[in-house]
């Protein structure tokens, strides 16, 4: 684990889930996420120590469990507080919201996993669209798409963009990324154009001069998915075929409970492309149908 300076006041630490050093005053430093597990945040209190870092407050920029999974650990150790949206913030109190949502009903033990709940913790709610911390500014920039109310921030130059965009490599690996509402995701596509900063960093990739790039491919994913379903339902189809369909198409096999996760991604594609008229449903003999408008 390392430390790794990108101006005077910011910093970033690799993992599963990368996080955001911000250096206050008088050694205090507010963390941007807070770790993937525990053991990840016993090991960044650890380093943090070392510097003789006191960490003061953490800044969640949404509820998944790889990205708030140490908040629990930090208040118990520092007292620090967390902060959050507040769509986001009833789940980080509450994790297992998580799961019920996934399942669409009082959860199945499997999905009560690390991955998806972490441990519950206490988090205000932003009031603005800015914070004031000691004698610095933080822009807290809007990015729902990936998670209903994300967050991102933008200081010293530097633009945390949370779980936006991800890199080639994850979509060789895992094709179809978690995307509560494409329509949202795709306008924040969009409005990452505008955000002036020096660096941009993500949840899942390394620190980045510019990220035409990575918006145009990841645009470029998205539309193929909402194609994809466009042509699917030419023909009616019932809503877990249509799960099934997807899947398959992007050559991913789930089982037990990834296949929730994923059929939460496709449900997501449906919702986006029934708001705009494009596809409509019927429920027959008990069973949803969707099919073309």
């Amino acid at each position: 684990m390392e430390l790794v300076r990108l101006t005077e006041r910011v910093f970033w630490v690799h993992g599963p889930a990368n996080v955001g050093v911000i250096l206050l005053e008088n050694s205090q430093v507010a963390l941007i996420d807070s770790g993937s597990d525990l053991k990840f945040a016993g090991q960044l209190f650890e380093m943090l120590s070392d510097y003789r870092f006191k960490i003061s407050l953490i800044l969640n920029t949404h509820a998944h469990a790889d990205h708030i999974a140490g908040n629990s650990f930090f208040h118990e150790k520092c007292g620090c507080k967390a902060m959050a949206s507040t769509l986001e913030a009833p789940t980080i109190r509450q994790p297992l919201v998580q799961c019920a949502v996934l399942f669409a009903g009082a959860p199945i033990s499997d999905l009560m996993n690390r991955f998806i709940m972490a441990n519950p913790s206490q988090v205000e709610i932003f009031t603005s669209n800015e914070l004031q911390l000691d004698d610095l500014k933080i822009e807290i920039l809007d990015l729902p798409g990936h998670s209903v109310n994300q967050k991102g921030f933008l200081v010293d130059g530097v633009a945390f963009v949370a779980d936006t965009l991800f890199p080639d490599n994850f979509f060789n690996k895992q094709r179809l990324p978690f995307n509560y509402d494409p329509n949202s995701h795709a306008q924040t596509l969009e409005r990452l154009r505008k955000i002036d900063a020096s660096c941009f960093i993500g949840g899942h990739f390394p620190p980045q001069d510019s990220i035409n790039t990575l918006i145009a491919n990841n645009l470029s994913h998205l539309n193929e998915s909402l194609n994809f379903m466009r042509q699917l339902l030419k023909i009616p189809m019932a809503q877990e075929h249509v799960v099934k369909a997807f899947l398959d198409h992007y050559g991913l096999k789930k089982t037990n409970w990834e296949y929730y996760l994923y059929r939460a991604t496709v449900n997501g594609y449906l919702s986006s492309l029934h708001k705009h008229g494009e596809i409509k449903y019927r429920v027959l003999d008990n069973l949803p149908v969707w099919y073309a408008a």
